[in-house]
């Protein structure tokens, strides 16, 4: 034994000195002649993870544990060896062990909250690092990690607290000054996140997450521009920060650059190719690019499906299969809140029929406000899933009993896709919020119509089955306080006047093109447009129509409107411009709702066949061209028939608030016709 230790020690010497092999060698002879000497397993471990060695580290770990059951430095190694490779919840389990074995292990607690932390587990997560504190107040990096989880789940006001602590015991580190300017960012005090981030930057000129926090801040106040500058200088700095390039990513799109921003997401994602909520920004992206076929965005999207969904379960065993019995149907989404979907969220609430269908509300939402509030008066049974994991958030639906689990945010930020990969519900679909399908196999159905997804011609660029309501997939609410239409201008000018006021990242090239071409056409015509909250947006959308052949007087840009100015300038335009291959949607309706024709083009996908659906509907289809070359055609056909068009304006909001696009009840019992037909397939098939 004497001889065990001596050469144990020597190892410790060798392996201290930086004598990799010889340490290696001597530890291998300890645990040949003693295969119950622990220390020099997990020594041997902590060796063969440096070289790369992963499942070498792994069985050397597991050798020690056998040796002796329990020991802390082995659990704690094995728990670092398994986060290391991704495997977050085995990592968990060891942390627990080893806590379990010594529960004053400051490391392992910091360690299984960061474990959770990747889970998405958000709320155990803040326990681990509080209890680490509770052990160890001078535990710095605890405090730092602590905001961080308190961030994540929207309690900006106590991540604020712990960024403050951080700082006040580590002043010199640059992530603490970083971190406490984004929580201040995110409770809306941007002036003074602003102000902290500057000065940081005049301390640490190269410390690129400061230009991306700063960045952040400015997208919030609307300076779109200076936030574009500031990412562009955190990729200068640190050329492999994944997330200012996802960011770019985002600017880029909103201001109408659709291509340059598939790029720079993408080269977020070769930095880090395993992050959902990256390739998510991706996916929403490709669906504006006029440049990528529609069967290639399908293939990527289920390339995210089999990337980060889950090897798909069996379908769970309805707890009651009777046919016609009450529906429990769980509604997920970010958007419970003040966002454009709320009012699509509010009619399913409000509508359902409650002696068919009990409503329960899964809001992923951080910051609740008064819309937030009103839905929830709404809703059956209101579950909270903010800061669950989404096995957590799975585990939340399953325990529910939930028979019918509806997504309604896609591929948009927040989404809680990868909730349904666990497949907590026996059917689950997806509606509304997002233009495209899941990916995941664990869908069931995509919510859709027969104009917008066209039986046995769209299909197969789905996951997910077709459910084709008899109308269309969604419905229009129409709003309360538009002004009246007006008349039409042209009757007191010679020519049209164009305007589109669909968010800039929708004009795409082929878009830009048809409507110069179109704009050519009829002369003296003018075409106004919304350019977001940048004035290079602007710049570089004027520059796009220059090169196409058009002047730059016959373009009149706009930022963005408030809500009362939005629909008075409808009031302009005798025609609106539906953009492609992304069309408008509820600023179609908007459009119609203020007497102005929409001037469309008729694609081969959902994404651009929503102007000839909700037309259609109308019975307005002859706006819609069946070719980008066709809208001159029809524009100038209407030249010579405006008074019949000022009839036509003059009746429209009446036509529209009598169809069905704007029958909300009619919309929720086509739904409700639709999942119960599903349910008893379901039934049948077993």
């Amino acid at each position: 034994m004497a001889d065990v230790t001596a050469r144990f020690a020597e190892a410790v010497r060798k392996h201290q000195a930086g004598d990799v092999a010889g340490a290696e060698e001597l530890y291998r002879a300890v645990v040949r002649d003693d295969p119950s000497y622990a220390p020099a397993w997990c020594n041997l471990g902590v060796l063969q993870v440096k070289a790369g060695r992963p499942a070498d580290a792994e069985q050397s770990y597991l050798q020690a544990l056998a040796a002796v059951p329990g020991q802390p430095d082995a659990h704690f190694n094995l728990g670092n060896l398994y986060r290391r490779l991704g495997r977050f919840h085995d990592a968990g389990v060891q942390y627990l062990a080893c806590l379990k074995a010594d529960p004053r292990h400051t490391n392992a607690g910091f360690n299984l909250g960061l474990s959770l932390v990747s889970l998405g587990d958000l709320v155990n997560a803040v326990r681990c690092f509080q209890d680490v504190l509770k052990i160890d107040p001078n535990f710095h990096d605890a405090y730092g990690r602590l905001g961080d989880t308190y961030l994540r789940s929207g309690k900006t006001d106590d991540a604020i607290a712990a960024f403050q602590q951080y700082i006040a015991r580590v002043p010199d580190d640059p992530r603490g000054p970083n971190n406490l300017a984004l929580a201040l960012s995110g409770s809306g005090k941007y002036a003074e996140a602003m102000e902290i981030l500057q000065s940081l930057i005049r301390k640490h000129p190269g410390y690129a997450e400061a230009h991306n926090t700063l960045a952040v801040a400015c997208e919030a106040l609307g300076r779109k521009d200076e936030a574009l500058t500031h990412y562009e200088e955190a990729v200068r700095l640190k050329p492999e920060f994944s997330d200012a390039w996802s960011n770019r990513g985002i600017n880029l799109m909103e201001q109408g650059q659709a291509d340059e921003a598939v790029a720079s997401l993408r080269k977020s994602l070769e930095i880090r190719p395993d992050a959902p909520a990256i390739h998510s920004n991706l996916l929403l992206a490709l669906n504006y690019s006029s440049r990528i076929t529609p069967a290639e965005v399908a293939a990527e999207h289920r390339n995210w499906g089999e990337r980060f969904g889950l090897p798909v379960p069996a379908s769970p065993i309805p707890r009651n299969p009777s046919p016609n019995r009450t529906l429990n149907i769980g509604y997920v989404s970010s958007d419970y809140r003040n966002h454009t979907v709320a009012s699509f969220i509010e009619l399913l609430l409000r509508h359902h029929d409650r002696s068919q269908f009990r409503v329960t509300a899964y809001p992923s939402v951080f910051r609740p406000d008064d819309t937030t509030a009103r839905l929830k008066t709404l809703a059956d049974d209101w579950k909270p899933i903010a800061g669950l994991s989404d096995e957590q958030a799975a585990d939340q639906i399953a325990h529910d009993n939930i028979d019918v689990l509806v997504d309604l945010g896609g591929h948009t930020a927040g989404n809680r896709l990868l909730a349904f990969a666990h497949r907590p519900a026996p059917i689950q679909l997806t509606v509304f919020g997002y233009p495209n399908g899941s990916g995941l196999a664990a869908m069931d159905y995509r919510v859709s119509d027969a104009v917008s997804d066209p039986p046995g011609r769209t299909d197969s660029l789905y996951v997910e089955k077709i459910l084709r309501l008899p109308d269309l997939a969604w419905a229009y609410q129409p709003p309360t306080d538009a002004p009246d239409p007006g008349p039409l201008p042209s009757e007191s000018r010679r020519s049209f006047t164009f305007g589109c006021l669909n968010n800039a990242a929708k004009i795409s090239d082929a878009c830009l093109s048809a409507w110069s071409l179109l704009l050519n056409g009829v002369p003296g015509s003018t075409l106004v447009l919304l350019a977001g909250q940048s004035d290079t947006g602007a710049n570089r959308l004027w520059e796009r129509f220059k090169k196409a052949g058009l002047d730059k007087d016959r373009v009149e840009m706009v930022f963005r409107l408030p809500r009362d100015q939005y629909f008075e300038a409808y009031q302009l335009f005798d025609f609106t411009l539906d953009p492609f291959p992304y069309n408008g949607g509820v600023t179609t309706c908007d459009s119609l709702w203020m007497g102005v024709p929409v001037l469309a083009v008729e694609g081969e996908t959902y994404v651009s066949r929503q102007g000839l659906a909700v037309q259609s509907l109308l019975g307005m289809a002859e706006f819609v061209a069946k070719k980008p070359e066709g809208l001159l055609e029809i524009a100038r056909a209407w030249q010579k028939r405006k008074p019949e068009l000022a009839t036509i304006r003059a009746g429209l909001r009446a036509k529209l608030a009598a169809s069905s696009l704007a029958d909300a009840k009619r919309y929720v019992r086509n739904l409700e016709r639709s999942i119960r037909n599903a349910w008893i397939e379901k039934v049948a098939s077993g």
